[in-house]
């Protein structure tokens, strides 16, 4: 697999789009009136999420497709956490990481140019045990990331099945995605998504609940889910892949 695979995706992510558009047009008025699932309905699903897996020290925090991290200024993220923010995006590793450390000072912050969709464990860009160093993760968090990379669903899925190595035996991987089928959009969202998918920045028409949830049955022990408005949230423990 090539950079280019996955880069119109990730390239839409300028400076200027990460500073002054993201968090208004995607997180506030995108989420509650195009996707109908808000950012605060995402937010406490991902403050949940880490503190089911906290108490371990150190935290040990893995999140990939990280936009402006928003999410990780605002979740619960104890001091002395060790924080690895993954993405294809140069700009959104700078983005993030500066919030993160803005939010919290007493983390430690580790930048990882990465393509999810790499299947190659060789590959410079993959996402492995490897290249993101120490020990496993207490939690891996997918924000918002499987509509915006190429499909078929089943490469996706795939995607989500390789991190399953790289979870602690308690910890848990947890995201949301917005969907394509088996959901009714409305007018706002559907003339979202035809744009979007025309542009290359989503590729989800295809992406229904069961093609993301069952190949995560395969590679975890407890798989749960739900669906608000047109949006997938999932989280997944007990890995089976060792």
């Amino acid at each position: 697999m090539t950079v280019t695979d996955t880069a119109p995706g990730a390239a839409v992510y300028s400076p200027f789009f990460l500073r002054w558009v993201y968090d208004a047009w995607v997180l506030n008025i995108s989420n509650s009136y195009a996707w109908c699932c808000s950012a605060a309905k995402q937010r406490a699903f991902y403050s949940r999420n880490l503190a089911s897996a906290r108490g371990k020290d150190p935290f040990r925090l893995c999140d990939i497709g990280v936009a402006t991290g928003y999410y990780l200024e605002h979740a619960p993220i104890p001091e002395g956490s060790e924080v690895t923010v993954v993405d294809l995006n140069t700009n959104s590793l700078d983005a993030a990481s500066e919030r993160l450390l803005a939010a919290h000072p007493g983390v430690t912050a580790n930048k990882v140019h990465g393509d999810f969709l790499e299947p190659d464990a060789k590959s410079e860009l993959a996402i492995t045990q490897a290249r993101l160093g120490g020990d496993k993760f207490d939690a891996i968090s997918c924000m918002f990331l499987l509509h915006c990379v190429p499909g078929p669903p089943a490469r996706k899925a795939q995607g989500l099945q390789r991190l399953a190595p790289l979870l602690k035996d308690d910890g848990v991987l947890f995201g949301t995605t917005i969907l394509g089928k088996g959901v009714q959009h409305n007018f706002f969202g559907n003339f979202l998504m035809t744009a979007y998918n025309k542009a290359g920045s989503f590729q989800n028409w295809d992406d229904d609940a069961e093609s993301i949830v069952q190949p995560l049955r395969e590679s975890f022990a407890d798989v749960k889910f739900e669906v608000v408005g047109t949006v997938l949230l999932f989280e997944a423990r007990k890995p089976k892949t060792r």
